[in-house]
């Protein structure tokens, strides 16, 4: 009988530690800002970028358009709950950026941007501007 008692305290001891292991674990893991899946598509006369976050509103994006870098950030809150027991921890919650590099000018009056079912999709027309002398043509990084 009292094997089966030592035995009962020590699966407790271990499923607290595991439990401790597995917060501790998580919030370090949440506590970096992470990089929610991301598509760039160039089109003949735009670029196409699609972020799958979900969770999020259209609001909740800061979206800056750089000379040459597109940056997309924000912040996934993270649903609270009351005393949780974590089994699998995948999704990514808290600080986000997003760098996307430039490969053309772009004609940032044409700019567009929508959140639709989890998806923010940016659309980035090329520009039509012509090209300066000093440049080969309008295909080339910005300066």
């Amino acid at each position: 009988m009292s094997l089966k008692k030592d035995r009962s305290s020590a699966d407790e001891y271990s499923s607290r530690v595991e439990r401790r292991w597995v917060i501790q674990t998580y919030s370090v893991w949440h506590s970096r800002p992470f990089s929610p899946p991301t598509d760039v598509i160039e089109l003949h006369d735009k670029l196409l970028v699609q972020i799958e976050i979900g969770g999020m509103r259209g609001s909740e994006f800061n979206i800056a358009l750089l000379d040459t870098q597109l940056i997309i950030s924000g912040v996934r809150q993270q649903p609270m709950f009351e005393n949780p027991a974590y089994h699998q921890v995948e999704i990514g919650y808290g600080e986000f950026r997003i760098e996307v590099p430039l490969p053309w000018r772009v004609n940032h009056e044409a700019v567009s941007a929508a959140y639709h079912d989890g998806f923010l999709q940016i659309s980035l027309p090329r520009s039509e501007k012509p090209t300066t002398p000093g440049d080969a043509d309008n295909s080339s990084p910005q300066e």
